[in-house]
C-alpha cells in the first residue's frame, strides 16, 4: 500500500513539474513590425483574479523578431497579465485584461489592436501583444 501511495505522489509531482513554453511576440500596433529588445513583465496566477493582484511575476525580453520565450508550470499558472516596459498596450484597460494559458496553448492568442488595423492570426503556443511607444504626455504621467 505504501508503494502505491509513493508512486501516486511521485506521478502527481512529475505531472505538476512539467513546464509549458509560450512564444511571446511584441509587435508595434501601428505598423505590425516586431519590437526587438522589449522587456515584457508577465504576472502569473491560477485564476484571472489572482493575476490581477500581481503577486507572482516573471519577465521576458524579445529578440530581433520581437519574440521571447516564457516558461510556465501549469500547476502554478493558468492565467497571464502582460505589460510592455515603456510602451502603451494597444488594447483597452490592461490592468483588467487577463489571458488564458489553455487558450494560448490550444489556439494561440492575439491581443486586440486599437492602434491600427494590423492583425496577426493566432497559432497554438503563440501569444501576440500589440503595443506602441508612449506619447510625450503619456510619458509625463508615468
Amino acid at each position: 500500500m505504501r508503494w502505491v501511495a509513493g508512486v501516486l505522489f511521485l506521478s502527481i509531482a512529475i505531472a505538476t513539474a512539467q513546464s509549458l513554453t509560450i512564444r511571446v511576440q511584441v509587435l508595434d500596433g501601428r505598423n505590425g513590425k516586431p519590437m526587438a529588445d522589449q522587456h515584457v513583465l508577465v504576472f502569473t496566477g491560477l485564476s484571472a483574479d489572482a493575476v490581477k493582484n500581481h503577486a507572482q511575476h516573471t519577465g521576458v525580453t524579445t529578440d530581433k523578431d520581437g519574440v521571447g520565450t516564457l516558461t510556465i508550470y501549469p500547476g502554478e499558472t493558468q492565467w497571464l497579465q502582460v505589460f510592455t516596459d515603456g510602451r502603451v498596450p494597444c488594447f483597452p484597460d490592461p490592468n483588467k485584461a487577463s489571458f488564458s494559458v489553455s487558450e494560448i496553448m490550444s489556439k494561440g492568442l492575439v491581443t486586440p489592436n486599437d492602434c491600427s488595423t494590423q492583425v496577426q492570426q493566432p497559432s497554438p503556443g503563440h501569444f501576440v501583444i500589440y503595443a506602441r511607444p508612449a506619447h510625450f504626455m503619456e510619458k509625463m504621467k508615468q
